[in-house]
């Protein structure tokens, strides 16, 4: 059995999440009502970019778990 802490769990939810939100409303970054100023994660490079980020630490974190275990 692998035990983590409900922190770490809610943490990663979170991450999660956020990552799926991110890439639900992302735009093309060729769309000209997409302002160049905007915030990177909302158009498809940022966003994908996000969401690999945030899988690579969820299976980071299960991973050193497993092997805390």
């Amino acid at each position: 059995m692998v035990l983590i802490s409900k922190d770490e769990v809610e943490r990663q939810i979170r991450s999660l999440q956020r990552a799926i939100h991110y890439c639900v409303h992302a735009k093309s970054s060729y769309d000209p009502s997409v302002d160049l100023m905007a915030e990177p994660t909302e158009t498809y490079p940022g966003a994908s970019g996000y969401a690999c980020s945030a899988m690579k630490d969820a299976v980071c974190s299960l991973e050193s778990h497993m092997q805390l275990s």
